[in-house]
């Protein structure tokens, strides 16, 4: 059970927590609308030219456009990183909660990066080192930030300009985020945007998870093995419980015969898997623990998933499930061991 349960809540961590940090960013943050190309799979894949951002930002009722591009490079010719290239740092930094907890911020145009916590202490990387990619371009380290969102602080920030050069893509975004000067107006926005713009598809800030592409089809796997592990859970406590019940029959049958009504004898064998269920619910959930910084340590190219700890409510779902996997696994052979009649089960061997 809880090994069972350790599976369960790495793996509901880590898609819960990924899903929550973009809902977070963009539903917190004061962003109305999220631009993608209309065809790209996810937004890693989305390509847009300059001249929508040109044109989305003189729409009427559009307070301020940001760009972002989001890339992947080769880190010193071995570890895959991704890198995000922002039009304008302190604004990104402002509205994605970003602190700079060591250095400076980067200057346009000298090959410069801040690197995230979590990425510095995994890759082992400093403020002054300098890092090479797969083309042998240099970049110095000038800070290291720190993000509320445990993916952001997994990469690397340079500005919009060098990162568009060091992957290959001039003058083009991955993602624009639309601020609005009427926060009302979204939705009639969206679909102005999609009309005069048909090869860009344009949201509603709080619906860019629902299009992740890849990245959602991952957790939706995650989920499945999730429930796939709970029915394990309840198959293993259920043939606990029968195999329980077979060895104690005599016993069942002598507690029937002393007096014990059966809603008593069942009742007792509901508290014994309630109290195995939580035991090991709450052994499996405390075990992992201990899981995330061994896979932040060895699985670098997925490290941007990963949350720090289980999450919150992983807890509260695995003592709900604990409860219900104990229940209904000892109830049927409870109560088909106490149906027996007394006299059979005394004789039971």
């Amino acid at each position: 059970m809880a090994l069972i349960i350790f599976l369960y809540s790495v793996l509901t961590s880590v898609g819960s927590s990924f899903s929550e940090q973009i809902s977070n960013v963009l539903g917190e943050q004061n962003i109305d609308i999220a631009v993608q190309a209309k065809h790209a799979t996810n937004p890693g894949t989305s390509i847009i030219d300059e001249h929508i951002f040109e044109g989305i930002s003189n729409l009427n009722g559009v307070k301020a456009v940001h760009s972002l591009l989001i890339g992947n490079q080769r880190l010193q010719g071995d570890k895959l990183v991704f890198i995000l290239g922002v039009s304008s740092f302190n604004t990104f930094a402002q509205r994605f909660g970003f602190n700079l907890s060591k250095g400076r911020v980067i200057s346009a145009g000298k090959r410069e990066l801040i690197i995230g916590e979590k990425a510095a202490k995994v890759y082992g990387l400093d403020v002054g080192d300098e890092i090479g990619f797969g083309d042998g371009e240099q970049y110095s380290i000038v800070g290291i930030y720190s993000s509320w969102l445990s993916f952001l602080n997994s990469g690397l920030i340079s500005d919009l300009e060098s990162v568009q050069s060091l992957i290959s893509r001039p003058g083009k975004a991955s993602l624009l985020f639309i601020k609005l000067e009427n926060s009302t107006d979204t939705l009639m926005m969206t679909e102005k945007i999609n009309r005069q713009f048909p090869d860009m598809n344009a949201i509603q800030s709080q619906q860019l998870p629902d299009y992740l592409g890849p990245i959602k089809s991952v957790f939706y796997f995650t989920d499945i093995v999730s429930v796939m592990t709970l029915f394990i859970a309840g198959a293993v406590l259920l043939n606990t419980f029968i195999m329980a019940i077979s060895e104690r029959t005599k016993e069942l049958g002598i507690l029937s015969a002393i007096g014990w009504p059966r809603q008593m004898i069942v009742m007792v064998f509901l508290v014994e898997s309630l109290i195995l269920a939580l035991t090991g619910g709450v052994l499996g959930y405390l075990a992992s623990f201990g899981v995330f910084p061994i896979l932040q340590s060895h699985f670098s190219s997925v490290v941007m998933f990963l949350p720090d700890a289980p999450t919150l409510p992983v807890f509260f779902n695995v003592l709900l499930m604990s409860v219900v996997i104990g229940l209904l696994s000892s109830l049927f052979p409870t109560l088909y061991g106490t149906n027996i009649q007394v006299s059979k089960a005394i004789r039971h061997e």
